[in-house]
């Protein structure tokens, strides 16, 4: 059966909800712990993230769908002297999870992700967050930020209806590679190894009646698995197509050719609701927090 319009249009909104909470979450958590006394972990930052995210049950959220890392939510805390686990290629191995003792730095870096879904009549919908911050002031990696930013807003608003996926990965390489960039992900889950992002499944298209009968079991591992194999992602193979409604991340992370600069990574949802285009960010609390107006100017 089609999904109709409105059903589309139902879903998308819930995308941009979750995610929304996704983000709202990370800044109370932040807020919250760097009130405590001690010293704050990756691992306690994680795990109380995680509960603001149960605790936001009737607000939406329903689980994580990224696993691993546990739990699925991603949170590297490091700084400029040693970025080997920061500019990571995936989250998947456990050198990547959230670590007991790696702390949070008032000049450092940190990486956030979380992998958040709703259910809206039985189908699962995600809306996962990600974004990277500086806390320090050295120029050479602030104007990483601001340039990495720029070329990021650039893509965005070069995309629109009747693009194809390949069409942006293509597009995404030729922008990146001009400004002496390059996109550090390492995909297990996409053919092509390297992407730009995915779709948001089903938001266009209902579960197939293998996907139902694993959505409906309830067993965590059966969803998650359904939602991450039932993406398309933006490689140089996929001839998906951007309709009038549909969504579907932007997640880049750039990284300078000898990646002797830290990551940036500000994941977006892109969706397209009757032809018009929204960006769903979510970032200025967390930016106005971390006093990172700067990446503006």
């Amino acid at each position: 059966m089609e999904v109709t319009v409105a059903e589309k249009q139902e879903r998308l909104f819930a995308c941009r909800k979750i995610r929304t909470l996704a983000s709202v979450t990370c800044l109370y958590t932040f807020h919250h712990v760097n009130k405590l006394s001690h010293k704050v972990s990756e691992e306690f930052f994680s795990n109380f993230w995680n509960k603001e995210l149960e605790r936001s049950f009737l607000k939406g959220y329903i689980d994580s769908w990224y696993d691993p890392p546990p739990g699925g939510i991603g949170v590297i805390f490091a700084n400029i002297n040693d970025l080997t686990r920061f500019n990571y290629e995936s989250l998947r191995p456990n050198t990547s999870w959230p670590k007991m003792k790696s702390y949070f730095q008032k000049e450092g870096l940190g990486y956030l992700f979380s992998s958040p879904y709703t259910m809206v009549n039985d189908v699962p919908i995600i809306g996962d967050f990600r974004m990277t911050y500086y806390l320090g002031k050295d120029e050479t990696i602030r104007n990483h930020f601001r340039k990495s930013f720029k070329i990021l807003l650039e893509i965005l608003e070069k995309i629109s209806v009747g693009m194809t996926f390949s069409e942006i990965f293509r597009l995404s390489q030729e922008i990146i590679t001009k400004n002496g960039l390059i996109n550090n992900i390492f995909a297990v889950t996409d053919q092509a190894i390297t992407n730009f992002g995915h779709t948001i499944p089903f938001i266009d298209s209902n579960p197939t009646n293998v996907e139902l009968v694993n959505i409906k079991s309830g067993d965590p591992q059966k969803i998650n698995s359904t939602i991450s194999h039932a993406r398309r992602f933006i490689n140089n193979l996929e001839d998906y197509l951007i309709a009038e409604n549909c969504a579907f991340t932007y997640e880049p992370r750039f990284i300078n050719i000898d990646k002797s600069l830290p990551m940036f990574s500000f994941h977006q949802i892109v969706s397209f609701v009757g032809g018009k285009k929204f960006i769903s960010d979510n970032f200025r609390g967390l930016i106005n927090y971390f006093n990172m107006n700067w990446i503006y100017e």
